[in-house]
């Protein structure tokens, strides 16, 4: 193998220390305003103000996008109780997107004079900015405790929007089951947790028969949604 030459020897060491010259203001250049986090999108905010969730984050036009902890970005959003997933996407040189899946209020719980909000996955939330018209959530006895809720949740999840909007209240029995009662007296028989999707269906079902045939619904059974059944206003059983 030929020996290096001083010349040589030189002329690599030059080249290494201009190659590390290089990487270290490249390195530094990073930490310049060019990469200071001049757009921040927020997707997914509907409950949440975007402004809110950006200051969740702890992210303003200072930070740095890249050398950002989106871990720690994550971990600060989630720890807000309307936010069930987060992310964070660095676009390089000077934009942050922020993206949010917020749990889905279904119902409004009012105990002991304070009132939280029902998410779908039967947690409690803040109310704080949440859908004024959302149905009440009543326990038979007392404060809904959390199978109570998770009952709730889950067939009030399941219902058509259509439904929904129809809804005035639901009550969960000491026993577990369910009650519905619309906007305009009609009480909805739900049984015990179960079957969800297809009570919901059963209930979709029920109304648009009475509503296209104009009948006048009294009560509404859906505890055995395969064979569900009505009471009309005059007094009479039927099963559509």
């Amino acid at each position: 193998m030929p020996e290096v030459s001083l010349r040589q020897r030189r002329i690599i060491a030059v080249v290494a220390v201009g190659a590390v010259a290089v990487t270290l203001a490249a390195w530094a250049f990073t930490y310049t305003p060019v990469f200071h986090a001049h757009q921040i999108r927020v997707l997914g905010a509907q409950t949440l103000r975007p402004d809110a969730v950006r200051e969740l984050a702890g992210v303003d036009g200072s930070t740095n996008v890249v050398h950002l902890d989106t871990e720690a970005v994550v971990g600060r959003l989630l720890a807000d109780p309307w936010i069930a997933s987060a992310s964070v996407q660095r676009d390089l040189p000077a934009t942050l997107v922020l993206r949010i899946v917020e749990r889905r209020p279904v119902a409004r719980i009012t105990a002991m004079g304070a009132t939280t909000i029902l998410a779908s996955d039967g947690s409690a939330l803040p109310a704080v900015g949440a859908p004024v018209d959302l149905p009440e959530m009543h326990a038979a006895l007392g404060a809904p405790d959390d199978a109570q809720r998770r009952a709730a949740a889950a067939l009030l999840s399941a219902l058509d929007p259509v439904v929904t909007h129809r809804l005035d209240s639901v009550t969960v029995g000491q026993d577990g089951v369910v009650t519905l009662t619309l906007r305009d007296g009609v009480t909805v028989d739900a049984g015990m947790a179960g079957d969800e999707q297809a009570k919901a269906d059963a209930l979709r079902g029920i109304l648009r028969w009475a509503a296209t045939g104009s009948r006048h619904l009294e009560a509404v059974d859906i505890s055995a949604p395969a064979a569900p059944s009505a009471t009309l206003a005059n007094g009479s059983s039927v099963t559509p």
